[in-house]
């Protein structure tokens, strides 16, 4: 009877394993982009994605853990996504702008930065069928010189 009482906990521990990251997010593999060595004056930390995996035609969010070396008070930042059997930059791109403002505390100064993208990737009966999508976030100080950019892949699961 003892070792039945003592199961419980660790069948609910189990069940929290499956269960308890879906309901909270993923952290997910990313990389800033380019070469390592240039600072960009923000640099990603850490990626979630929630809920995870993302639903096509569903709310979600992107947080991005980031620490900046610079002080910004206005911006644009932009969030292009496109399937992963595509090569970025031609087909079934879905890019979505965002102020600075609106997805994280203004004005940012040096040090640790969240953002919080919000993001509905749309149905398209041409892409809704993939499994994985891949995501690049980018902000420029002006044409050239970019603030901050970093890339990572998500799974997606069906409608």
């Amino acid at each position: 009877m003892a070792i039945s009482h003592a199961l419980q906990p660790l069948l609910l521990l189990l069940l929290s394993l499956f269960f308890l990251p879906a309901a909270l997010g993923a952290f997910v593999n990313f990389t800033n982009c380019g070469l390592s060595n240039i600072d960009r004056g923000i640099n990603a930390t850490s990626v979630r994605i929630n809920p995870y995996p993302l639903g096509i035609g569903e709310n979600a969010t992107f947080t991005i853990t980031a620490n900046s070396t610079i002080n910004i008070t206005a911006g644009n930042i932009e969030l292009d996504t496109y399937t992963s059997t595509t090569v970025p930059l031609v087909l079934h791109r879905v890019r979505k702008t965002y102020s600075l403002c609106n997805v994280t505390a203004c004005p940012v100064t040096a040090g640790l930065i969240v953002f919080n993208f919000p993001i509905v990737i749309p149905r398209n009966n041409r892409v809704t069928n993939q499994s994985e999508y891949f995501a690049i976030i980018r902000m420029y100080e002006n044409i050239i010189y970019q603030t901050m950019c970093f890339a990572f892949t998500y799974p997606t699961r069906k409608p």
